[in-house]
């Protein structure tokens, strides 16, 4: 671990030109102030700002190294302290960084090479502001097209955006401004990024006729539409292309989301209808009388029908019962009109002749 107290011990190495404090939980760049220095690598030390202190106006640093940090942002002035440097090499990969104000690299006039390789960046004004670098990696950010800023590549000879979510590449990109300039001695990388073929019809045509820009040119492959998803690009034919009636992939799975939503939804749908008619069914059975204790409320039947007679009650003796009710006159329905006198031990005939 370094300590403070260190510093002076290293800046009366007199031979000393490299230094790598790597991996030491620095939080900020130590300020040296020897001119001896020619490399300084401070890669994974906690570093949340690339700013360097006032002790380095007479540095003549040539290699910075600052990867591997969380500095997530450059500002303007950061590398102020730099100006009389002679700094040709710069990295400052794997940092968090999502973003670096367009005049940040000013004060390095000198700077040749610049490597900001995995970090979150999405554009990249302060290009155009580099006067000597012939080289920058930008690979593995969040660039989704080319940045019109390498449409004036000025000293640059390398450009680098492998890895990156870049998908359609057409005339409105910097490589046909690269075309009508007839450039020469340029290359960028383009590897890994993610290729809609049917979109960049231009790009696959500008593959068979200037495959010299595009240093990695046999790797390109497609991503969408699904049918060319794999294929090089350098092999493909645009004119016989089938991409009229071929969504993209994006539209795919737009498409099969909306699907699935709106299946789902009318599946709830039907679930809440199915609820309600059995909540109304189940209300309208309710008026019922359950079976038990009352008989069928049907209208009265005539007096003197079967339903009218009256059975003994339940443990009664049932000749009792019977001759409680004999005394009632009737007649057998047989078709005799004789009168009958009903006793206890039957029903009898009156002879109307009797004297």
């Amino acid at each position: 671990m370094f300590i403070v107290d260190d510093r002076s011990k290293i800046e009366n190495l007199n031979s000393l030109s490299v230094l790598s404090l790597n991996q030491n939980p620095l939080g900020i760049i130590p300020p040296f102030n020897d001119s001896k220095l020619r490399s300084l690598s401070l890669q994974d030390t906690s570093l949340i700002s690339a700013e360097f202190p006032s002790s380095y106006m007479s540095s003549f640093l040539q290699r910075i190294y600052l990867s591997d940090n969380k500095i997530r942002s450059i500002n303007e002035n950061d590398f102020h302290n730099l100006k009389n440097s002679k700094v040709k090499k710069l990295h400052i990969d794997s940092a968090s960084l999502s973003k670096i104000d367009q005049n940040a690299f000013n004060s390095l006039m000198q700077l040749q090479e610049l490597s900001l390789k995995n970090n979150q960046l999405k554009s990249c004004e302060f290009l155009s502001t580099f006067r000597l670098l012939s080289s920058i990696h930008l690979d593995g950010n969040q660039f989704t097209s080319l940045p019109q800023e390498l449409s004036a590549p000025k000293t640059i000879k390398t450009f680098s955006f492998t890895h990156n979510f870049i998908s359609i590449i057409d005339e409105s990109s910097p490589l046909h401004t690269w075309l009508k300039m007839n450039y020469t001695n340029i290359k960028i990388y383009l590897v890994n990024n993610s290729f809609d073929c049917c979109q960049s019809l231009w790009f696959i045509r500008f593959l068979k006729t200037s495959s010299n820009f595009i240093g990695d040119a046999s790797l390109l492959t497609c991503v969408t539409p699904l049918n060319y998803a794999g294929k090089q690009l350098i092999k493909l034919n645009p004119d016989e292309m089938n991409c009229g009636a071929i969504p993209s992939k994006s539209w795919w799975t737009t498409g099969r989301i909306i699907g699935v939503t709106v299946g789902g939804l009318v599946t709830v749908l039907v679930l809440i209808i199915v609820v309600i008619v059995f909540n109304r069914r189940g209300r309208s059975r309710s008026g019922y009388t359950e079976i038990g204790g009352i008989d069928d409320p049907s209208p009265s039947a005539p007096i003197g029908s079967s339903s009218q007679i009256v059975f003994p009650p339940y443990g009664e003796d049932n000749d009792d019962a019977m001759s409680s009710s004999s005394t009632i006159a009737t007649r057998i329905a047989t078709g005799s009109q004789a009168p009958t006198f009903t006793t206890n031990d039957g029903v009898w005939a009156i002879d109307d002749n009797r004297n």
